[in-house]
């Protein structure tokens, strides 16, 4: 794995252009020069020639980063930005105390016996046998282990597809490790995951959740066996919605309800709206600007979250729609904090569940 210290030359290649201020969401509410990846490179670079230390002012910094890869896409140096705020955050969590209590959190016997508790209590589910020629590893996560209808309607519609589900029984996706710095149970959380790929033949890789399958994407860079990270790197990732797209399933509203659609950040290739009759699309001003989940997350940096907050409860408001619709989970908990629970705010997939027919 690599360390803060190992991205010296890659931080060194920004050449303080300032471009990704024009993308990037904290910046663009604060005007904090801190708050955007040119400030924040010139202070690890402090950091990397010993003139700074990794301290509770530079970690609020870093936490003002969405990870929304804004200004990754955008950066005219092809720098991964995101890979470095990351190794960045590992570092301050590896000696602060805020990350010796998030470890024992995060810790597998704390963690997982939560998640397993609650799949006792819901996550009862039906098994799928049926055979096709096509195989997929569906990934529903933590939220679909829990409440199981929307992972069997998932299962369901590929088999409607003709495509044999695979059943693996995975945990997390670990995204919530990596994203607080805690590397190193991230790392053991992709090993766990990957393993049970490994002697598995299939033909998809199956999400419904955008920031779970970008998630499963970054796994090949944290693996050390060849065999693993080759066979991670050649999987053919799908989004429900983009098998759908291509199989050429098409979906009734059962009433003519009202949508608008927020798209996260992680989410490339989603047009299922448009595979949905009978429904009243209103497009969202700014649909693909970042929700502020990761920030909602953080009191520290509350102040420059609010002001996205508001500007996306706002912008949704203005549709007037009775559904706010997305592909993420965290995107669905960050709208209903910000529409305060006023709204319909669903996932795609559990709108075509409850609402639409085949």
């Amino acid at each position: 794995m690599k360390q803060l210290k190992d991205y010296k030359e890659v931080i060194h290649k920004c050449s303080k252009c300032g471009l990704c201020q024009s993308v990037c969401p904290a910046y663009l509410e604060s005007g904090n020069e801190c708050a955007v990846s040119r400030g924040q490179f010139i202070m690890l670079q402090g950091v990397i020639k010993g003139d700074l230390k990794m301290n509770k002012t530079i970690n609020k910094y870093l936490d003002t980063c969405l990870k929304c890869g804004k200004c990754s896409a955008f950066c005219p140096s092809d720098i991964d930005i995101v890979e470095v705020i990351l190794s960045a955050k590992a570092e301050y969590f590896k000696k602060s105390f805020e990350g010796k209590i998030l470890s024992f959190v995060q810790s597998k016997i704390v963690f997982n016996t939560i998640l397993n508790t609650l799949r006792l209590l819901f996550g009862r589910q039906k098994k799928f046998k049926k055979k096709f020629t096509k195989k997929a590893i569906y990934f529903g996560g933590c939220v679909e282990t829990i409440f199981p209808k929307t992972s069997e309607y998932v299962k369901e519609l590929l088999n409607k597809m003709e495509i044999e589900v695979v059943e693996t029984n995975f945990n997390c996706c670990g995204l919530p490790f990596l994203t607080s710095g805690n590397m190193k149970r991230f790392i053991e959380q992709v090993n766990e995951n990957a393993e049970k790929i490994k002697k598995t033949d299939f033909d998809y890789f199956v999400t419904d959740c955008a920031s779970c399958q970008w998630t499963w994407n970054e796994y090949s860079k944290y693996i050390e066996d060849d065999e693993l990270k080759q066979k991670l790197e050649n999987i053919e990732f799908k989004s429900i919605y983009e098998l759908i797209a291509e199989k050429g399933l098409k979906f009734e509203s059962k009433n003519n309800c009202s949508v608008t659609y927020h798209s996260p950040c992680h989410d490339k290739n989603n047009d299922i709206l448009s595979k949905i009759e009978n429904i009243d699309y209103r497009e969202l001003q700014g649909k693909d600007e970042c929700c502020g989940f990761s920030g909602i997350l953080k009191p520290s940096t509350w102040k420059i979250t609010k002001k996205i907050v508001n500007k996306k409860r706002q912008n949704i408001l203005n549709t007037g729609a009775e559904y706010v619709l997305t592909s993420c989970i965290g995107c669905m908990i960050a709208l209903n904090f910000t529409l305060r629970f006023n709204k319909k705010v669903m996932r795609v997939i559990d709108f075509l569940r409850e609402n639409c027919r085949l």
